[in-house]
């Protein structure tokens, strides 16, 4: 059966299972770097908003022999254990004071969502692109992140200015800065893992001739915009004692060689490209640049 295929009769089945009243629909969600993912909606009536159920995870499972009515199941158990216990207004989920409190920034390539940023209040940094987010929390859905988008600004009376100035100091206030060594890094995320090896592991900076660190935030997650703050940039130049070559690994982070140990960028360039191409999943890909931060004026530019 192949995918469009697929789609129709999972929708079918999983119609035929739900509780009377409760709508289901299948529909497009665009994500980062422009990847489109279809996801399935099951909503009570009444609720405005529900879990969205991605099903390219639900079609590898038929694709490797599960049967129509076990994806279903699947889906199912994923809805109930996810769906809210109570109706959530959406109010409640996002408002002026949220946004001025909560929004934070996310680093996105700029060329790869060029669609969505049409949609979406952004600040272009050289090749890439500043976004933003909500980061919102309730008892029955957890902790989740809404998109800002246009209409927000204007619905809410914010200038782009202000969200930016908003954003700007709740990211360091939410999502801390870290900066740490790589060895240290996969250190760490060998013992989340239970790898106790690194023997294999080619980025381990004693190979390098220069000490690599990684910045990212405290949380690993969406930290590579730290690389758009230049007085954090200042502050990691000026221990350093030398201008700063950033290579983008991920959305999440990016590693920082010290420019006055390593000023071979083609070679910089060569090992984010290959990061990037066996590393790096399609939407977290952040840019194949080099960039250089020049401590004097302090300024971010593209290296390589």
């Amino acid at each position: 059966m192949n995918y469009n295929c697929f789609l129709k009769e999972i929708t079918q089945r999983v119609r035929e299972r739900v509780y009377d009243g409760c709508t289901v629909e299948v529909k497009p969600v665009r994500k980062n770097n422009g990847i489109v993912l279809d996801c399935m909606s099951i909503s009570r009536p009444g609720e405005n908003i529900c879990p969205n159920i991605y099903l390219n995870e639900p079609y590898e499972r038929y694709l490797s022999g599960w049967s129509m009515d076990e994806v279903a199941s699947c889906i199912l158990s994923t809805w109930q254990n996810s769906v809210p216990a109570m109706e959530i207004n959406a109010d409640d989920l996002i408002n002026a004071r949220i946004i001025r409190e909560q929004v934070v920034y996310r680093l996105v390539n700029y060329e790869k969502n060029a669609a969505l940023l049409e949609d979406i209040p952004h600040r272009k940094v050289l090749d890439l692109a500043l976004i933003y987010y909500v980061i919102v929390h309730t008892e029955a859905l957890g902790d989740g992140a809404i998109m800002v988008r246009n209409d927000y600004l204007d619905y809410y009376s914010i200038t782009q200015q202000e969200l930016d100035e908003y954003a700007r100091v709740n990211t360091r206030i939410l999502l801390p800065a870290d900066v740490v060594r790589i060895s240290d890094l996969l250190r760490e995320f060998g013992e989340r893992s239970g790898v106790s090896s690194y023997a294999d592991i080619s980025l381990e900076e004693e190979s390098w001739h220069a000490p690599m660190y990684v910045l990212t935030n405290a949380f690993r997650q969406y930290g590579a915009c730290y690389m758009t703050d230049m007085e954090l940039l200042h502050r990691i130049a000026q221990n350093m004692d030398t201008d700063l070559y950033l290579l983008p690994s991920s959305v999440h982070e990016c590693m920082i060689v010290p420019a006055s140990m390593y000023d071979d960028t083609e070679t910089l360039a060569s090992m984010v490209r290959e990061i990037n191409r066996d590393q790096v999943s399609k939407d977290e890909f952040l840019s194949d640049t080099v960039y250089r931060y020049r401590d004097q004026p302090g300024k971010l530019e593209i290296a390589s």
